[in-house]
């Protein structure tokens, strides 16, 4: 590999490394916003149910009794596709954090080979060889 080839590496790596901190911030950040979620709607859920049960037993008319049943039933089902989507997001939050592991271990040197030079790098033509 030409020493141009490694100065374009390094600034593509240093690009692609950045890329992969923000990328593996935002997944974590958003799994953690579904998995906020998908508990916020199961408690409101167990409060809609004892709602029902708490009308029923008041002798609400059924039809309102049923309502927040169905409603507390509606939103069981949600948090249950939450808990998906959030297992996804997890997997999503592994497969990131091992995309940005594996790209330090495997070029890592190259970044740090540039950024701790004591010599200021000279232009790209420099280095091509004729």
């Amino acid at each position: 590999m030409s020493v141009t080839e490694t100065l374009k590496d390094a600034a593509n790596y240093a690009v692609l490394r950045t890329k992969l901190a923000w990328l593996t911030h935002k997944v974590h950040a958003h799994s953690q916003t579904v998995t906020q979620l998908a508990s916020d709607i199961d408690d409101a859920a167990e409060q809609m149910l004892d709602a029902a049960e708490t009308m029923k037993a008041l002798a609400v008319d059924d039809a309102t009794t049923t309502e927040f049943a169905d409603a507390a039933l509606t939103m069981t089902g949600v948090k249950d596709a939450a808990g998906a989507y959030t297992s996804a997001a997890d997997s999503a939050s592994a497969a990131a954090d091992d995309a940005k592991t594996t790209t330090e271990n495997d070029h890592g040197g190259i970044a740090d080979a540039v950024a701790t030079s004591p010599v200021d790098m000279a232009e790209a033509s420099f280095y091509t060889q004729p």
